[in-house]
């Protein structure tokens, strides 16, 4: 994971992601009226400052300058070693969510749980565990889309397991943060049904994926490649930038861009969010967790939020 709690300085897509939140770059903020603070979802205050000038970038203007990330004081922050071993063995879920190891090889203790609602349906009621931050995240996305166009349900599959840990068939999934999100269909269909120019809905397609990446949080979105170009096709015909488009999808001569291609990704996008929150508590417990075995009795939050 590319960011932990604590001041750092970032370019790139966490600076795309901050052009997006603040309403500035053009066409980019379209997805919001209103600004959005980065990492929403885990509401941790950021204070964010430019490392070139104090102006921020005027409207059509997408150059990535170097910005400063401080979070607000992490929850743990003051507690002795002591305190915190005292509260995974009492109290665990006053620690909030937690990752324990990576993504790839890892834990996840104080689970929230996605549960279905009027914008979503989650397809797996027992891999539907994930952070505060991804599952916020997620709701939100689909609530923005069904504000725009109503009626739409976003279908949801795999986040992780309720303790984390490997779940067939994948690598990843294991602590929280990775979450198989489904396309919009022009057409009643299936889940994992693939996707091809005449069954994507483009345009509700598009505005989940921009509502996803305006939040801040998402550190990459796996998808097919002909996925790929039949939503920048679309974007370009609605006028979003070319240099907007360049910094979100991939192309021969670049391929480190927020949105990637992988094979077996033509029914679904793969998002890996990021939650710097849970990913220091995780660092933070850990020690006391694998001398004492908690993460077998630490439980699971659930949210309708």
């Amino acid at each position: 994971m590319p960011l932990l709690l604590g001041e750092r300085r970032v370019v790139g897509m966490w600076a795309l992601g901050l052009c997006l939140v603040l309403g500035v770059g053009g066409s980019a903020a379209s997805a919001s009226s209103s600004a959005r603070p980065l990492l929403a979802a885990s509401r941790a205050r950021l204070l964010i400052e430019s490392a070139a000038s104090t102006a921020l970038p005027f409207a059509g203007q997408l150059e990535l300058e170097p910005v400063t990330i401080r979070p607000e004081r992490h929850p743990l922050d003051g507690l002795s070693a002591i305190e915190v071993q005292t509260l995974v063995r009492a109290t665990p879920e006053k620690l909030g969510p937690a990752i324990v190891g990576r993504p790839n090889r890892g834990r996840l203790l104080n689970a929230v749980r996605l549960e279905s609602g009027s914008a979503l349906e989650v397809m797996n009621d027992e891999r539907n565990y994930g952070t505060r931050a991804t599952v916020n995240a997620i709701r939100a996305a689909a609530t923005e889309v069904e504000r725009a166009f109503p009626g739409s349900v976003l279908r949801v599959g795999d986040l992780s397991g309720r303790r984390g840990g490997y779940i067939r068939p994948h690598r990843s999934h294991q602590a929280g943060v990775d979450a198989d999100i489904g396309f919009y269909y022009r057409t009643p269909a299936k889940w994992y049904t693939k996707a091809n120019a005449s069954n994507l809905d483009r345009e509700r397609t598009w505005a989940l994926l921009k509502a996803l990446v305006a939040q801040g949080n998402v550190e990459y979105l796996f998808v097919d490649r002909s996925i790929q170009l039949l939503l920048r096709e679309y974007a370009s015909s609605i006028g979003e930038s070319r240099e907007f488009l360049d910094a979100l999808f991939e192309t021969p001569a670049k391929r480190d861009t927020l949105i990637r291609h992988t094979w077996g990704h033509l029914t679904h996008f793969h998002v890996r969010f990021i939650d710097p929150v849970a990913e220091e508590t995780g660092r933070r417990v850990d020690p006391s967790v694998a001398k004492r075995g908690s993460a077998r009795r630490l439980p699971v939050r659930r949210t309708n939020r």
